[in-house]
């Protein structure tokens, strides 16, 4: 009897260690899958759709299969640490638009947002999309955005031609948004995307037309190759981009408006365009072009903790001891 009891627990014994043994199998199978899927951060980024405050929907993502910024991995509200060559932006870089010279630069490849320099993208595409007497009227949603100096309001009508003014020299959020809800939203971003690729950012996304989003974002490289395609190619832009004051004057479909160019640097008689831009995730950013011996150079710095205009002082320092 005691050694039929002893035969059925080593039975039992036996079949427990099978058990145990079949189920670290199964474990270390599903461990060795886990090693082989992609984890998160070999994804690609897909950004969600968002929702305007007043609930209009409107696209973020690009159609294109080629690289978008990471927004993700974007910091919100880190100020960069302090700098060793007393410029404080976390990123810079100076060079020549003629030429293509690098002559200064500092974490030009990260991809970092650009806030309102976006709208130079914005005017790329609005000024290839819409002849310049085509006749756009604010909408409630459209003029319910972060609000700017422009004084433009819900029921207003402009030409084109008018709201690119507004648009690049007191970077009106509500021109921007004018632009692109005017058309295919879809299309209109989906455009700025594609533009930016070609003229060779191949790390810029856009999730709206003013730049308000922490995913519009780029590098300090691409900046400047976009910038080198409008001072060879959109002059007319980089022309629009120095006007000192703009005036719109009044008409049956608006009120009187004096645009005023909020760029620093737009009284330098060596100005020959740029933009501002600023949210609490881009900080300070600027592009800046001035004409140095003959020479077209710009000075492009991106989050910079309030201090864009000292930044780019003194990279201009930098350049004016440079011998070309």
């Amino acid at each position: 009897m005691i050694l039929r009891h002893r035969t059925v627990i080593l039975i039992v014994l036996s079949a427990i260690a099978i058990v145990g043994i079949g189920a670290g199998i199964k474990l270390q199978q599903i461990e060795d899958q886990s090693r082989e899927s992609p984890s998160a951060e070999a994804i690609p980024y897909a950004p969600v759709k968002r929702v305007l405050k007043t609930d209009k929907s409107f696209f973020t993502s690009a159609t294109s299969t080629k690289p978008s910024a990471i927004a993700k991995k974007i910091p919100a509200q880190v100020v960069p640490a302090a700098p060793t060559d007393g410029i404080a932006a976390e990123a810079y870089i100076v060079g020549d638009l003629d030429t293509g010279k690098i002559y200064f630069e500092r974490g030009a490849d990260k991809v970092l947002p650009f806030a309102s320099m976006s709208k130079l993208i914005t005017a790329l595409v609005a000024t290839n999309m819409y002849p310049s007497d085509t006749a756009i009227t604010i909408t409630p949603e459209e003029a319910d955005v972060a609000p700017d100096l422009s004084g433009i309001k819900a029921g207003e009508t402009f030409t084109a031609k008018e709201l690119i003014y507004p648009l690049l020299l007191t970077s009106s959020n509500i021109a921007a948004e004018a632009f692109a809800s005017s058309t295919d939203r879809i299309e209109f971003l989906s455009l700025m995307s594609g533009y930016s690729w070609e003229i060779g950012m191949p790390h810029a996304y856009f999730a709206d037309p003013s730049g308000i989003s922490p995913q519009n974002a780029g590098t300090a490289r691409g900046f400047f190759a976009m910038a080198r395609y409008l001072y060879k190619s959109r002059k007319d832009i980089l022309a629009i981009t120095r006007t000192v004051n703009y005036s719109i004057a009044t008409t049956t479909g608006h009120d009187a408006h004096a645009i005023v160019n909020i760029h620093p640097f737009v009284s330098d008689p060596r100005f020959l365009g740029g933009k501002t831009g600023h949210t609490s995730a881009a900080l300070d950013t600027m592009l800046t072009i001035l004409n140095m011996q003959d020479h077209p150079i710009a000075f492009i710095v991106l989050r910079s903790p309030d201090y864009r205009t000292q930044d780019t002082d003194a990279l201009i320092g930098k350049m004016e001891q440079t011998s070309f």
